[in-house]
């Protein structure tokens, strides 16, 4: 016998609801696993969070928060702070996002003002907007970015007069070297534009501000756990920690230095090393920094022979030229055979 009338209407009715019915039970599943991943980023959080507690940092997220529903985590603290030891840093508001099906691509935002402080040094910063990204894999971090808007950061402690920084935008960039890691290495990009550093302008001059780029490896780095200054430092130090400068970049204005080398501490914690440097725009003023008629006249002569020499890396950028290496050597620093007199080398912890 064939199907009834009222037979073929239920089975056009089921078909008809089914792509509903479905949907509707993705829908239910996918709301318990999004609760159930919350729940696993709360409790990796906890444990997180007592594993530094073990080692002797204490983290506080006031406020916590886990939400982003249906398909992000977001963790919210209204205020981050860490205590360990003498080190206290404290930020505004942190919220951090991932993507469910990406967990290990974070992006945080943070809030102002920011303040660190080991009980000798002191930093304090703030900025319009920050912004990290994190990437990482099962076998750890991959890249650390950081871009900052308007970041305005004030060291004291350091030197007898407050170090003060301003710029129009940040960035920092962070990741380990895949080939140095035997050496326990890691590659920074950093740059500021238009920065206004009054140091720089009392040594080299000008009231333009400053646009610096940085590419840096530095090895025995992985040691770096939040102890205070002195001991990261003597630590990095002893482990035989080096600074490669690949390429320092300063320009100011008609004023541009770029340099090469590597840096390292020496036995009495001052800066060690050497590097290569190329300049244009300082003829002038090499002569009353090296306070001394022979080393700054010739120096400066170098320097005032680019216009004719030099080659501008690109179309409207003064020439540079290569100067004597400037050597960081027992306290004193020296461009090639010349000491400059005026500059003596600290111990910095």
């Amino acid at each position: 016998m064939g199907e009834t009338p009222a037979e073929n209407g239920r089975s056009s009715r089921f078909w008809l609801y089914t792509p509903f019915v479905l949907l509707l039970l993705v829908a239910v599943a996918w709301s318990i696993a999004w609760f159930v991943i919350r729940s696993r980023t709360s409790d990796s959080i906890d444990t997180w969070f007592g594993l530094e507690a073990k080692a002797g940092r204490q983290w506080t997220c006031q406020d916590r928060s886990v939400g982003g529903f249906p398909f992000r985590m977001e963790v919210t603290c209204s205020a981050l702070n860490l205590t360990h030891g003498a080190v206290k840093a404290s930020f505004g508001r942190v919220e951090s996002v991932a993507q469910v099906y990406q967990p290990r691509f974070v992006i945080t935002e943070v809030e102002g003002p920011f303040r660190w402080t080991d009980g000798t040094v002191v930093v304090e910063a703030r900025w319009d907007l920050l912004q990290t990204s994190v990437h990482a894999t099962n076998t750890g971090l991959q890249r650390l970015s950081t871009v900052a808007q308007n970041p305005a950061v004030t060291v004291t402690g350091v030197t007898p007069d407050p170090i003060a920084v301003t710029g129009s935008e940040m960035e920092f960039h962070v990741r380990p070297d895949p080939t140095r890691s035997q050496d326990k290495a890691y590659d920074l990009a950093f740059s500021v534009d238009k920065a206004r550093l009054p140091l720089l302008g009392n040594l080299i001059g000008g009231a333009e501000p400053t646009d610096l780029r940085a590419d840096l490896t530095v090895t025995q780095a992985e040691g770096f756990r939040g102890r205070p200054m002195a001991e990261e430092l003597e630590r990095w130090r002893s482990d035989g920690g080096r600074l490669a400068v690949e390429m320092l970049s300063l320009s100011k204005g008609a004023r541009r230095v770029e340099a090469k080398g590597e840096l390292g501490l020496d036995a009495q914690h001052r800066p060690s090393g050497l590097l290569n440097v190329s300049a244009a725009g300082l003829d002038g003023i090499l002569g009353s920094v090296m306070g001394n008629r022979t080393g700054g006249a010739l120096l400066g002569a170098l320097l005032g022979g680019a216009r004719a020499s030099g080659n501008a890396t690109k179309p409207g950028q003064p020439a540079l030229t290569p100067l004597p290496p400037l050597r960081l050597d027992n306290g004193v620093l020296a461009l090639g055979p010349f000491v400059i007199p005026s500059v003596k080398l600290p111990a910095i912890y």
